[in-house]
């Protein structure tokens, strides 16, 4: 499980301030990888892994598979993605026709019901003490709560300890490197034979 735990500090008018959770730290759905699904011309579903890189393991696992309504009109196109526990929840398409020609795809966030370039699968929670990744219906980054990295300063750390003095003496060279985004591992099938090697990497 993708979990994180964060320390956090109750102010006196009740609201808390402490280490965030960013969007680079949890899973995210692109649109990119659903327009594969979508164009496949087999229509089967596909496997999306979401692998740590710090243990090797596989913290997230979902099958997407395309759904077609009886009216068959685009805006309500959509996909079904299912979780390991069984849970399944729709994802409905937003396409966009592009100036050159053809068009271009957008996930529709449920709760905002904006269009969007990728969903999370995991959003910002608190448990009154703690800051907590927890679990979600694939929501748009604004909806889970979650922050880029290189908001507030984040990449240029000035405060005390280590990761704050290795911030001051990196100041003239710019901010720290920006983390990369969380994409998954897209298979079409269990029996695909990248599958094992990707399962076998990082792990001790």
């Amino acid at each position: 499980m993708v979990e994180q735990r964060k320390r956090q500090i109750r102010r006196s008018s009740g609201r808390f301030y402490g280490f965030r959770i960013n969007c680079e730290q949890v899973p995210i759905l692109p649109a990119w990888a659903v327009r594969w699904v979508w164009d496949d011309p087999r229509r089967i579903p596909h496997l999306l892994i979401w692998k740590s890189s710090r243990d090797g393991e596989v913290k997230e696992a979902i099958h997407v598979a395309r759904f077609v309504p009886r009216n068959n009109l685009p805006e309500t196109d959509s996909v079904r993605v299912q979780r390991t526990d069984g849970s399944t929840v729709p994802i409905y398409l937003a396409w966009r026709w592009q100036p050159h020609g053809g068009r271009s795809l957008l996930l529709r966030c449920w709760r905002c019901q904006r269009p969007r370039r990728a969903l999370y699968g995991w959003r910002v929670g608190d448990d009154g003490r703690y800051y907590v990744a927890r679990r979600a219906d694939w929501e748009c980054r604004t909806c889970a709560m979650l922050r880029y990295s290189s908001e507030g300063g984040y990449l240029r750390p000035t405060g005390l300890g280590r990761l704050g003095r290795l911030g001051v003496m990196l100041r003239a060279y710019g901010n720290l490197p920006r983390p990369e985004s969380w994409f998954p591992y897209v298979f079409t099938s269990i029996d695909d034979p990248h599958l094992d090697g990707i399962l076998r990497q990082n792990r001790p």
